[in-house]
């Protein structure tokens, strides 16, 4: 979905044939308030101290304070950030799980007894071999 941001007063640098022709192409948010909301990063969950986590779902954010979650809008946005979401999350698993093995390799050519590092990082142990290819 795209989404034009605009302040409530703004008026078009071109005239109102540009206005015409962007609210045909580029749908707007719900309206609140007289205005078009905005769409806004969601509430943080902190899940992990360690870790800045990003929010999970946008929402629509009105000036007044007013939110709205974006999949009440359309349900089907719901579905298409889910799978960002987790398409980003496997990624980020990808890049964590080779950081691993590298991190993994560099302990035991250093000369740390494989399965011990195993036990400290909390890795089962059939995996040893896994991170040592």
């Amino acid at each position: 979905m795209t989404v034009a941001l605009r302040e409530p007063d703004s008026t078009p640098a071109a005239g109102s044939a540009v206005e015409a022709l962007t609210d045909q192409v580029i749908p707007l948010g719900p309206v609140h308030c007289g205005a078009n909301m905005a769409i806004s990063a969601g509430p943080t969950h902190d899940s992990m101290k360690w870790v800045s986590v990003e929010p999970i779902w946008p929402e629509w954010a009105c000036g007044c304070g007013f939110r709205m979650d974006i999949d009440a809008v359309d349900p089907v946005s719901g579905v298409w950030i889910a799978a960002l979401r987790r398409q980003s999350l496997q990624h980020e698993l990808a890049i964590a799980q080779n950081t691993l093995q590298l991190a993994f390799k560099k302990a035991v050519q250093a000369g740390v007894e494989p399965h011990a590092l195993a036990d400290a990082a909390g890795v089962p142990s059939t995996d040893i071999e896994s991170l040592l290819r």
